[in-house]
């Protein structure tokens, strides 16, 4: 057995298609949505340049396993600095049942070590996945789960087990939410802000940006490039995105997509940003997002949050902690400045925006 690891190709499509149908859950029509998204994550990067964005494996002429690893620009502590963000590992279930799995997961690893030159953001990974990522000595963070419930009905049956004892609880435990929002809005209600619909991102994004970059300590560069190539020429996406504007500047944004079931659909927030200082802003872009789903009759609504700044105006929403966060990695901590900074979760703002969900899904809002 002859394994080479090198960098993905255009070319190299054809055979990524077919190791795409070894997936689990994916129909040809999965497959190709999938391989498009692959194509657009690795050769549409508005930060890569000449950089590898992929890495493969081949064995016998066929490609076996890939990683992604996405060039981009990180605020840390109000310096703009180079990272990676590195997804979508997967390795042929073949392989796994020989055991390569390991040694194919550990060989990306070191490659990628050795041929970035600054820090590697690794979000949300799967059980197995941070195992190796301990195995490697990465530091190990996590992202906390949010949850507010618009229809308690659904949540009381899976606990009641009972459908008329779920539905009868219902009735007093909407009515204490009603309550408890109508006095959070009677509060806010001395302010005013508008919330616009954006259909795309533009210089206004940028100087937001710029502003945010010494109230938020370390996130991705929200730019508007980076914005339009995720949220909105993505293929398959149909997320919704919302603005608040004061005096002729873009203060806030939130990006809205849908998850769940058909049964029992969940709204997600997938990305928001705003001055966490300036709570009359955040509030008013979780309560559009709130109203936004409110309207389209889902469940509940998840989000993702570390900066405690946001999580604490959440929680006066009625966002709940849930359990089960989601762990994130650092690559290359040693080349990076200000590595204990970094490795404090409490210094990151995370959003749902910064993972696989938001790359590789084509559920469209309705």
């Amino acid at each position: 057995m002859s394994i080479k690891i090198r960098d993905l190709k255009p070319d190299d499509m054809p055979k990524i298609c077919e190791l795409l149908r070894t997936r689990e859950g994916l129909d040809e029509d999965g497959v190709q949505k999938r391989k498009i998204l692959m194509e657009w994550c690795a050769f549409k990067n508005p930060f890569a340049g000449n950089e590898t964005t992929y890495f493969i494996a081949e064995d016998q002429g066929g490609i076996i396993a890939h990683i992604g690893r996405m060039p981009m620009k990180f605020i840390i502590n109000g310096d703009l600095q180079k990272g990676y963000y590195i997804h979508d590992l997967y390795v042929h279930p073949e392989y796994r049942k020989k055991g390569m799995g390991f040694f194919l997961s550990m060989a990306f690893y070191r490659i990628i070590e050795e041929n970035s030159d600054s820090l590697c953001f690794c979000p949300w990974h799967k059980a197995i996945n941070l195992e190796f990522h301990r195995k490697r000595g990465y530091p190990e963070l996590s992202a906390d789960k949010y949850k507010k419930i618009l229809n308690p009905t659904y949540e009381l049956k899976k606990i009641l087990k009972i459908d008329f004892a779920a539905r009868l609880l219902a009735v007093f435990v909407r009515g204490i939410l009603v309550t408890a929002d109508f006095f959070i809005k009677l509060y806010y209600h001395k302010y005013q802000q508008k919330v616009t619909k954006v259909s795309r991102f533009d210089f206004a994004f940028d100087n937001l940006s710029q502003r945010l970059s010494t109230t938020i300590n370390i996130s991705p560069l929200k730019s508007s490039e980076y914005l339009n190539w995720k949220y909105i020429d993505r293929p398959y996406s149909k997320m919704e995105a919302l603005a608040i504007s004061e005096e002729g500047e873009i203060v806030g944004f939130v990006v809205l997509g849908m998850g769940g079931t058909t049964e029992c659909p969940e709204g997600t927030i997938i990305d928001i940003s705003a001055d966490p200082g300036n709570k009359v802003t955040v509030y008013f872009l979780c309560r559009a997002a709130i109203d936004y789903f409110k309207q389209r009759k889902v469940q509940s609504i998840k989000c993702c949050l570390t900066d405690p700044r946001f999580a604490k105006i959440f929680t006066r929403l009625l966002f709940f902690k849930i359990s089960g966060a989601y762990p994130f990695t650092i690559i290359n901590i040693k080349k990076a400045k200000d590595q204990k900074y970094i490795i404090d979760t409490k210094n990151w703002h995370l959003t749902f925006g910064d993972s696989d969900w938001t790359m590789f899904s084509v559920r469209p809002i309705v």
